[in-house]
């Protein structure tokens, strides 16, 4: 695991590239974007104690969408190689980290069991996925918020 600083403006991970490291973001700002061009859409910030790139940590592969710093931001990053000798040290880490992963999935699978196929497009789908976390992120005590981050940090980075 190393520290790693972007200026403002730069791009962190690019939609398409292979990718087999995640961020922990220590300080700072991103915007995270799917899309090109000026079909380009973004679908959440990030900020001081969320993650990014966290698919890459159990199956390496293209991003899946493009992230930019919006102000200086610094990050701890972490490779394949590195999570997996870290859950295989302690798999209590590996749990905390599937119990993020199947959080999203059931909030992204609440997501789809509401809406009308036949109206929408799966990129909107995953625009009001990413509101629907960030509304149900929001209804947390800060204690739970405290708790959450703290065991993300743990779980990912230990």
């Amino acid at each position: 695991m190393q520290t790693v600083r972007f200026n403002e403006g730069d791009t962190i991970l690019t939609e398409g590239e292979d990718g087999n490291t995640a961020f922990l973001i220590l300080d700072g700002l991103v915007e995270v974007t799917v899309g090109e061009g000026a079909k380009a859409k973004t679908v959440g910030t990030l900020e001081t104690g969320d993650v990014f790139g966290e698919m890459s940590l159990l199956e390496p592969g293209p991003r899946s969408a493009t992230v930019k710093a919006v102000k200086n931001t610094e990050c701890v990053v972490t490779t394949y190689d590195e999570f997996i000798a870290s859950i295989q040290d302690n798999p209590e880490r590996a749990i905390e980290f599937m119990k993020t992963l199947i959080r999203r999935l059931r909030q992204m699978n609440e997501l789809m069991a509401s809406m009308d196929p036949r109206k929408r497009r799966l990129r909107e789908v995953f625009r009001d996925w990413q509101e629907s976390v960030a509304a149900s992120e929001a209804e947390l005590t800060d204690e739970e918020r405290l708790r959450q981050r703290e065991a993300m940090m743990m779980g990912y980075w230990m």
